[in-house]
């Protein structure tokens, strides 16, 4: 199991992972969900050596610093803890939920931009992604929600 080594005398924060090849080993494309949005996003390792996640859907990213911080992921993973919105479980179909009123809002926000007057075809194409985009997710959680109904039904 990879040892916690500070880079320098320094502080909690600037601590790498020694040996990397033991730890990626370990925590290497696992998923640790997305707080916003419940999406899993693999596991990565920075230049210097630390875990960290990109959720590019909610525009953020997590980078688990220090001892304590990383011996606590490290032992989330292991155990199996943390649990992502995959698949047809329950927390993925809320994370669709989620998903769904954002793409809504965003819908509601791109209606208040439109020009009284002239139609902006850039507006418009915009609210026709969002309104594609609501019904592939709502077709998404339609299909899931058929699929657990009919498993329950057996």
């Amino acid at each position: 199991m990879g040892e916690l080594k500070p880079d320098q005398t320094q502080s909690n924060v600037n601590v790498t992972l020694d040996p990397l090849d033991e730890v990626l080993a370990e925590i290497l494309g696992d998923e640790f969900p997305c707080p916003l949005c419940g999406a899993g996003l693999p596991i990565r390792f920075s230049k210097r050596k630390k875990p960290y996640c990109t959720c590019n859907d909610c525009g953020i990213q997590l980078f688990v610093r220090g001892k304590k911080g990383i011996a606590r992921l490290r032992k989330l993973v292991r155990k199996g803890i943390l649990i992502s919105s995959t698949g047809e479980s329950a927390s993925h179909g809320i994370a669709l939920l989620n998903r769904l009123e954002i793409l809504k809002l965003q819908k509601r926000d791109l209606i208040f931009k439109r020009p009284l007057i002239f139609p902006d075809p850039n507006v418009e194409n915009a609210i026709d992604l969002v309104d594609a985009e609501i019904e592939t997710v709502q077709g998404e959680l339609s299909k899931i929600a058929s699929l657990k109904r009919k498993e329950l039904d057996k």
